[in-house]
């Protein structure tokens, strides 16, 4: 899950902390903010779906599909909320899943995959769009972005959000069980330091991911984890393979289950898997209050996730009213709330409990502190080495 700069997360944490200092959230009425294949053409004016929301959009409800074809990541969207959205709508959506941007890009490029929408992180976005992958967005029938962060919009990914909008965004680093660190984590050398590993061997796991585990060893190192250099990646490649034998396995899929019931006493994680492990995760599993997550102090990567319609979707109308509806503020804190990633969604922030907003400020958010130290990983013709990199590692 993956990368400009670093303003708009202040919004966030501005409010996080007026939230906090109240002692609550505001209150307010939730209101409703947030087809065919090929391009999309206005909506023909019908009633509401739901007249008692305010919501902009007027759904031409013969204009939707009976399914829709989700492609996301594990664990990152409330499963009630597409069951609301099926009642309100009548469509069902059917989710499918991937746990790194490479192997979703591998199952849509072949064609034909079947999606309409899908999840990619920011340099994927551009990806996606400069091979012709993903069709252009009708913001007629998104009225509810007027709820996301401006500072999230218009990114070097997608200019002008021609292709995508911002579904949810995180931070990276390490998560871990403080019974078994009572002093707490300051350094990636609790990762890579092999005196450190041998303690723990096989109860701690790096995240499957060819920018993410590359990127955290060249941190621990002192260089950018966007560092391209021989010599750097290198010296990153060795340290991943000294450290290999001590792992219980590089993991994207199921990191938080595994911190919850004491499997790893720490992990390499996204802050939202982190907090879910700390949380649990609705009835899928229960949290573990032990759980803390930290940026080193060394630094991490910072990265946004957004929604994108497939240019071969056939349901590119029912994916352009689903994208709305999560755009919904009372729906995206709901789902903010349940994955424990950071809502882009201005509104829908000020709709979450004062709990979340605890553990936002205890560090599974970033402070204007660790906003310093978090890098957005980049994309270019010299990054094409994370993949000759990961591939020796993975194949050592």
């Amino acid at each position: 899950m993956l990368k400009g700069r670093t303003r708009f997360i202040a919004l966030l944490l501005a409010v996080l902390l007026t939230l906090a200092a109240c002692g609550g959230q505001p209150t307010g009425s939730p209101g409703n903010e947030y087809g065919s294949g090929g391009a999309t053409t206005e909506p023909t004016t019908a009633p509401p779906a739901q007249p008692s929301t305010g919501d902009e959009l007027q759904v031409d409800r013969s204009r939707l599909s009976s399914e829709l074809r989700f492609f996301n990541w594990t664990d990152y969207v409330d499963p009630s909320i597409l069951e609301d959205f099926e009642k309100e709508y009548g469509v069902k959506v059917i989710v499918d899943l991937f746990d790194a941007n490479e192997d979703m890009l591998a199952k849509v490029r072949a064609g034909r995959s079947g999606y309409d929408i899908v999840t990619p992180s920011d340099y994927a976005v551009e990806i996606m769009w400069r091979d012709g992958l993903i069709a252009k967005l009708d913001k007629s029938l998104l009225p509810n972005l007027k709820n996301i962060d401006p500072d999230l919009l218009n990114k070097y990914f997608d200019p002008g959000n021609v292709y995508s909008v911002p579904y949810m965004y995180g931070i990276t680093g390490i998560a871990y069980n403080r019974q078994s660190f009572p002093n707490g984590v300051e350094s990636w050398a609790v990762l890579f330091d092999t005196a450190e590993i041998a303690r723990y061997r096989g109860q701690f796991s790096m995240l499957d991911d060819e920018r993410e585990t590359p990127g955290a060893a060249l941190k621990f190192l002192g260089y950018s984890l966007n560092e391209t250099s021989p010599e750097a990646l290198k010296k990153a490649q060795d340290l991943l393979i000294a450290q290999k034998p001590f792992l219980a396995g590089y993991n994207s899929s199921d990191v938080n289950r595994k911190l919850a019931s004491g499997e790893y006493v720490i992990a390499h994680a996204w802050s939202g898997s982190a907090l879910q492990a700390r949380n649990g995760l609705g009835d899928e599993f229960s949290g573990n209050p032990d759980i803390a997550f930290v940026i080193p102090k060394e630094g991490g990567m910072i990265w946004m996730d957004n929604m994108v319609i497939l240019a071969d979707s056939p349901n590119a109308y029912t994916a352009h009213v689903f994208m709305n509806f999560l755009m919904r503020p009372d729906i995206a804190a709901r789902n903010a709330e349940y994955i424990g990633y950071l809502s882009p969604n201005v509104e829908a922030i000020k709709l979450l409990p004062q709990e979340i907003i605890d553990l936002y400020n205890e560090g599974f958010a970033p402070n204007d502190e660790v906003l310093k130290r978090l890098e957005w990983a980049i994309r270019n013709d010299q990054t094409a080495a994370f993949t000759d990199l990961w591939t020796a590692v993975k194949g050592e």
